[in-house]
């Protein structure tokens, strides 16, 4: 034995020393690698687990037996009934591949596509708890990151909000549209300022290009008409159109609007304002148009206003601020149509 160990003193007895530690080293850290994945797996299960104990289930996929095939026919069956509003039956199928899948890596795409369908069913806070397990497992996943700040806008908790927008920016995502967003929720649903001090902010913001001009001025509409009216653009007057269109007759501001031809036409067309000689041109066709048609003697003619969303072209019949699609901001198209006036002609945005 002597012969086959080297002596204490021998320099290879050292490095025979830090090969055994370092062997165990690494075992041990293999070791507890594993205890912890299994650990980490077990936590999500029973995370998941939790859902299910709190809905019935709509499809009977249970006892169906699990092949490694049925990842992607599934998937895109629960994205499809997500997309049609069925979202029971989507959830339902997520959770069930969810719970058949071991690798986190294969199963990332498909809790995404869970916590969406909770986002859009309305269940914020399983959403929440969602994107905040796959973020605990991959914090660099930026779809996940936007998605977690939409949940906590739509829970009026924006420092939250704004808090996810820090690993973006260290991802290089510009994010400063939607910075300026979520601060202008923070400014209108913060109690503690007064009228005034929401007034003084808001005026201010009209010179900052990340803010939009339509959201800032509705604001401004509703908490102080003298400021709104002298704040009006009129290179901005089709953004905020419907704005102008349905405020009431007591909130007009006649000599701000007799100094400009397009206000003039527009509130000509409204009916609040009788034409003189000279008729006023506003260059918006829709509101010409009724000026015109006013002239013949038919007063039945009103706006009808649609909304779009330039990023994923779908069409709402109110506005928004967020698309209730896509989750886009700064998005809104403001479209007017000519339609026959009913007794009811609309009720104000503010």
């Amino acid at each position: 034995m002597d012969n086959i160990l080297p002596a204490y003193n021998d320099p290879l007895f050292s490095i025979l020393v830090i090969i055994i530690l370092v062997l165990i080293v690494a075992i041990s850290s293999f070791v507890v690698g594993n205890i912890k994945e299994k650990n980490k797996h077990k936590t999500l299960n029973s995370f998941l687990e939790s859902f299910n104990k709190q809905q019935k289930p709509l499809l009977e996929i249970e006892e169906m037996p699990f092949e490694p095939t049925l990842i992607k026919p599934l998937s895109l069956l629960a994205q499809a009934f997500s997309k049609q509003g069925e979202y029971q039956k989507s959830i339902n199928l997520n959770l069930y591949l969810i719970e058949n899948i071991d690798s986190f890596f294969d199963k990332e795409k498909i809790l995404e596509q869970l916590g969406t369908t909770y986002l859009k069913a309305g269940f914020l806070k399983r959403a929440e708890s969602i994107f905040l397990q796959i973020l605990h497992k991959h914090p660099r996943n930026i779809e996940t990151l936007y998605n977690l700040g939409v949940v906590y806008e739509l829970l009026h908790e924006h420092d939250k909000a704004l808090n996810t927008l820090i690993p973006l920016n260290i991802l290089e995502e510009d994010t400063k549209s939607l910075e300026a967003h979520i601060k202008l929720n923070k400014l209108l649903y913060n109690r503690k300022l007064s009228k005034e001090e929401k007034v003084k902010e808001l005026e201010a913001l009209l010179s900052n290009k990340h803010y939009t001009y339509r959201r800032v001025i509705q604001a401004l509409f509703r908490l102080d008409l003298e400021v709104a009216w002298n704040n009006i653009k009129l290179n901005k007057i089709d953004s905020i159109l419907d704005i102008l269109w349905f405020l009431p007759s007591s909130n007009l501001n006649l000599d701000i609007i007799s100094s400009s031809e397009t206000l003039l036409a527009i509130y000509i067309a409204k009916g609040y304002i009788q034409p003189k000689d000279v008729i006023p041109k506003s260059n918006i066709f829709a509101i010409d148009t009724i000026i015109n048609v006013k002239q013949t003697g038919i007063d039945n003619v009103d706006l009808l206003f649609n909304y779009g969303c330039k990023k994923c072209k779908q069409h709402f019949p109110i506005d928004f601020t967020r698309c209730p699609k896509c989750y886009a901001i700064d998005s809104i198209q403001i479209k007017e149509s000519l339609v026959e006036k009913k007794k009811q002609t609309g009720y104000s945005l503010l």
